[in-house]
């Protein structure tokens, strides 16, 4: 297994992440997986099983987290998504139909909306946290978390959240994530995203899809960590080993790939 640090422009601003590539691959099934609000789960354990298992994985860390440029934004963890799966998409070692999204907490949401709109093989989101209005356990949980990320203000932020909230219609996006196969991930003592969310999530989407729930895991999984592990390591690959290039919607004209820098790494 290869980790390196990659940093990749996104506008004037770069992102950085971490690229885990598996040893002796010459063409691999790859994932893009976006984070949660930081001060919680990276998930770096379910990346390096992922690739254990054969698949490249790219993290991205979207803008004002982890040392990645800019001011945190809730609009902005779209366009930085969108640009990080072009880029891993152009990556040498991937194999551009059989890419996968793993999405945890917030990055589940922009998982769900990103694949609504851009062909990918196979989409994971675990707690999705889609905006809801008026949630005090939401700010709070901003407040708390917050403190480690490069913030306009907790009250921008909020705003912004709240705009989203609003404008949100998963009714309008998650059916249109289809054919693509889509699972969800839920803890049923979550306090953070509401398991009667998840499920209405499941209920909206398209076929094939599968939900799993966990009855004693709360937001971050850590309960039974190895068990959430298996689940979604497992379930991605078996999608993306069987999927073939007529179940993976067609894609539009290839951009022009994102300026990136290879910073390095080793096994």
């Amino acid at each position: 297994m290869d980790i390196r640090a990659v940093k990749f422009r996104v506008g004037s601003e770069w992102r950085v992440g971490g690229l885990y590539s598996p040893s002796g691959a010459k063409s691999a099934a790859a994932v893009l997986m976006l984070h949660g609000f930081p001060g919680v789960q990276q998930n770096e354990d379910i990346a390096a099983e992922l690739c254990r298992r054969g698949m490249a994985v790219f993290m991205p860390h979207f803008r004002g987290c982890w040392g990645s440029g800019g001011r945190f934004s809730v609009p902005g963890l779209f366009e930085d998504a969108r640009i990080a799966l072009r880029l891993l998409s152009h990556y040498h070692q991937v194999d551009p139909a059989h890419i996968g999204v793993l999405g945890y907490s917030v990055g589940g949401w922009v998982a769900l909306r990103l694949a609504s709109q851009t062909p990918v093989a196979a989409v994971a989101a675990m707690a999705p946290a889609i905006p809801r209005k008026n949630g005090s356990a939401d700010m709070e949980y901003l407040r708390r978390k917050g403190k480690v990320i490069n913030l306009p203000s907790h009250e921008e932020i909020w705003r912004q959240y709240q705009d989203a909230a609003r404008a949100d219609r998963p009714d309008a996006y998650v059916p249109r994530i289809a054919p693509a196969p889509l699972l969800f991930i839920q803890g049923l003592k979550d306090n953070l995203v509401p398991p009667a969310s998840t499920d209405r999530l499941y209920e909206l989407a398209g076929e094939p899809k599968q939900i799993i729930r966990f009855p004693n895991e709360g937001h971050e999984f850590q309960e039974d960590r190895p068990a959430v592990i298996a689940a979604a390591c497992g379930w991605l690959e078996a999608q993306l080993a069987e999927i073939t290039a007529g179940r993976v919607r067609s894609a539009e004209k290839q951009e022009e790939i994102p300026e990136y820098v290879d910073l390095g790494g080793g096994d």
